[in-house]
């Protein structure tokens, strides 16, 4: 072989190598851990439910997985060890763990600003005026849930020694309970509601005409929404989760998923639909904490007096924009 021909081999295998190196895929990134807390059968968490299925977080870098949530209480220690990334809490409950020392947490957005609730009667009760001397079952006491109701029964005559306000579990179990006829009345969250109506249940009052209310938040850890933009990443997956579940175009999709998680038939979930999206529109558009109605749960707070005496601003609680918070 000629040095000619030798050199030009060895050119071409220099380009080769060249043409392999830049056709080679660079190896992907492992996507970010993104564990979320909620409740499977409460349709207030199909933002969450949409932005998984349809791929939204995935799109920002991360790998959700959904887990069950215990309880607020239970979901605000998962956030503060950094087990849960994006967490559920009530108001309440979050805001004292940040006044007894949780300074890291911070809320990110709410999916709600009213109330989707219902009070919904046992069979032999269906008046307000029949519930003297019964008890109402909530899913807990100290916190928005109990004093709306106390305000909902006082605009109807009735003061709080006429009734009995009682811890009944989650949505599912508190039908049971009104099914057994151990409650005379409860609050419950859809598309429980809607199957304890579809069922004969009777609707006693509604809740979505009272004040400004967000029922839960998302919460995160700010150390963690500042570490490679994280929340603002989750908060653009969940942005356009909104977005998406606000289109018409995409009614029976929605649907679908909500169905898969709420393990609800599809035929139940379109009157969920409709008061979201069409009549009440109860939803966020935008997941924007309306700061007036935070600023409502915090006096309620405040008049309990468990927590604090006076009513610190919500700005102490909300997530900076810079780091991905949603607030009106």
């Amino acid at each position: 072989m000629s040095a000619g021909a030798s050199h030009l081999s060895r050119r071409s295998f220099i380009a080769m190598t060249a043409a392999a190196t830049i056709a080679r895929p660079a190896l992907a990134a492992a996507a970010q851990p993104l564990t979320i807390s909620v409740v499977f059968g409460n349709s207030i968490h199909w933002v969450i439910f949409a932005a998984v299925e349809k791929g939204m977080f995935k799109d920002e870098g991360f790998e959700p997985s959904v887990q069950p949530l215990q309880s607020s209480a239970h979901s605000v220690q998962m956030a503060l060890s950094g087990d849960f990334q994006l967490a559920t809490s009530q108001p309440e409950t979050f805001v004292a763990a940040v006044e007894q020392g949780a300074a890291d947490l911070a809320a990110m957005t709410a999916p709600m600003n009213r109330s989707d609730w219902v009070l919904v009667g046992a069979r032999n009760v269906t008046s307000l005026a029949q519930l003297k001397g019964m008890a109402i079952g909530l899913s807990g006491l100290r916190n928005s849930e109990g004093w709306l109701t106390d305000r909902l029964l006082a605009s109807q005559g009735l003061k709080k020694g006429d009734y009995r306000l009682t811890i009944a579990g989650t949505s599912p179990a508190k039908v049971a309970a009104l099914e057994k006829g151990g409650i005379g009345a409860a609050v419950l969250f859809q598309p429980s509601a809607e199957f304890a109506i579809k069922q004969g249940l009777p609707v006693l009052a509604r809740f979505d005409t009272m004040r400004a209310y967000p029922t839960i938040f998302y919460i995160v850890k700010k150390s963690w929404a500042g570490t490679d933009q994280s929340g603002v990443r989750a908060s653009r997956a969940l942005q356009k989760s909104y977005a998406w579940l606000w289109d018409p175009a995409n009614r029976a999709e929605a649907i679908q998923i909500l169905a898969k998680y709420t393990k609800r038939e599809p035929a139940l979930l379109e009157s969920v639909y409709d008061d979201y999206f069409i009549k009440a529109k109860l939803y966020s558009r935008d997941g924007k904490v309306d700061l007036a109605g935070f600023t409502a749960v915090l006096t309620d707070m405040a008049e309990d007096g468990a927590v604090f005496k006076t009513a610190p601003s919500p700005a102490k609680f909300m997530l900076a924009p810079e780091l991905g918070g949603l607030s009106a």
